[in-house]
């Protein structure tokens, strides 16, 4: 049995590395081609437009991985009634998108006017272009919830088959409509239409391919209480990531300049694409680690986290010993002296902090199945109060050096924090399915009492 969820999570791993490679490769050619049809002002434009898209996957609450969670549990214990966990994804999902999606294109004027610096001969087509964004909001949560229930069937083949066109098309659109003369609001107009029409095309694969799947209207809405239990843990990360992952360069702006910032901000976003490969390993077990959870295989589980945290090692090890040993000379070569000089020392650091963050994602994945992402978050929480004013000094002090140091500082300790709190879970066995305490040696302290699951439980 365990071979053989080594080699399913191996293969959805590679097909979770593809979709997200492939797409990464035709922008790198065709992003060039986008930025001289559209001129730097107009790609600027566009490139905040789909920041404020990605950013709207706020207003999901975490449903997507929630339905991945409790698709996966449904279908391992043969629960008659998943179809309408999906049903219920997809209706929560579309009603939270038509709200973030109207605040977006109500606020569309404040964002052109107040909130960014829009050229003034651009303000109108801006107000245009936020607005179809605003439009393309309930499409791309639905989105979310189509592709999560396709994860939690471990479908990853057809979630990337379907993924890496959508994600391609998102930079061919672009492309191919400024060669023929197509202005910025028709290119989001075309991608507004795209996403609906896969919309479309996934609600009929999810209906044929998922295991006993029925499209009716769900008659027991109180399930929907623990996808919005688990996601809401999930979406306090989701606002608090964003903070201790990006504060440090707000703090080299404040104290160091724009240019400290413009030296740190390419050698970090380097090292981070290392993240992709154990990302695409962990999220290829997720549906598996939660199926064997919902059906209480828990014997299973212990091995399975060895052998993930020794392959994430493994396969980061390599990477951040070469960056290690090497950084300055490759950002010489990369990127050009004065960059190499600035950022090699911060590079090195960061390579090390990366391993550590890479190690965190098997416990922080194993939690998340196990039905505890409040404790994701409660850490998430913590690390807020005691990074920011330790990366503050740290850069105040060292500057990109200390940026560095500290964001090391951080995943370091998030790692020890998340091995303790997953290794007391699988030694007690003390996550039950449902949330109650099982057996002795549970984990101690309120900040892990278990999460209700059902109405009253």
């Amino acid at each position: 049995m365990i071979s053989l969820l080594r080699s399913r999570t191996a293969k959805n791993s590679y097909l979770n590395l593809m979709g997200l490679a492939v797409p990464l490769l035709v922008g790198l050619a065709l992003v060039p081609i986008t930025v001289h049809g559209l001129g730097i002002a107009r790609f600027g434009l566009l490139s905040l437009a789909l920041t404020v898209l990605e950013y709207s996957t706020l207003f999901a609450l975490g449903l997507g991985p929630a339905t991945t969670k409790h698709v996966a549990e449904g279908i391992a214990r043969k629960d008659e009634s998943t179809s309408d966990l999906v049903v219920m994804s997809m209706v929560g999902h579309t009603i939270l998108g038509v709200l973030g999606g109207a605040l977006i294109v109500l606020l569309a004027p404040v964002l052109v006017n107040h909130v960014f610096v829009v050229p003034q001969e651009l303000h109108s087509e801006a107000v245009t272009v936020f607005r179809l964004i605003g439009v393309m909001v309930p499409a791309t949560l639905l989105l979310m919830s189509l592709f999560g229930a396709l994860e939690g069937a471990s479908r990853f083949g057809l979630v990337n088959l379907l993924r890496i066109p959508i994600s391609t098309l998102s930079f061919i659109i672009p492309a191919f409509a400024v060669t023929h003369g197509i202005g910025l609001p028709a290119i989001l107009a075309s991608l507004v239409v795209l996403r609906l029409i896969v919309c479309g095309v996934l609600a009929g694969v999810v209906s044929s391919t998922m295991p006993g799947y029925r499209w009716r209207w769900p008659q027991d809405w109180r399930r929907m209480r623990p996808l919005l239990a688990f996601g809401a843990w999930l979406s306090i990360s989701n606002v608090v990531s964003p903070t201790l992952v990006y504060a440090d360069r707000f703090m080299l702006g404040a104290l160091r300049g724009i240019s400290a910032v413009g030296l740190y901000s390419a050698p970090f976003d380097a090292v981070m694409r290392l993240l992709m490969i154990p990302g695409s390993l962990v999220r290829a077990m997720f549906p598996t680690l939660s199926a064997l959870h919902g059906t209480s295989q828990h014997e299973r589980l212990r091995p399975l986290f060895r052998r993930a945290v020794g392959m994430v090692v493994l396969l980061l090890s390599g990477p951040a010993a070469i960056l290690v040993l090497f950084a300055p000379q490759l950002l010489r070569l990369w990127l050009g002296p004065q960059v190499a000089d600035a950022a090699g020392t911060a590079t090195r650091i960061l390579a090390i902090g990366v391993l550590f963050n890479a190690a965190a994602l098997v416990p922080s994945t194993f939690l998340s199945a196990f039905g505890r992402p409040d404790i994701n978050a409660k850490f998430h929480m913590l690390e807020v109060v005691i990074h920011l004013p330790l990366a503050w000094w740290l850069v105040s002090h060292y500057g990109i050096v200390g940026a560095a140091s500290a964001w090391t500082i951080r995943v370091a300790f998030d790692a020890t924090l998340l091995f303790w709190a997953s290794g007391q879970a699988l030694r007690s066995g003390q996550l039950s399915i449902h949330g109650h305490r099982a057996g002795r040696g549970a984990i101690p302290g309120e900040l892990f009492r278990p999460l209700p699951t059902k109405g009253g439980e």
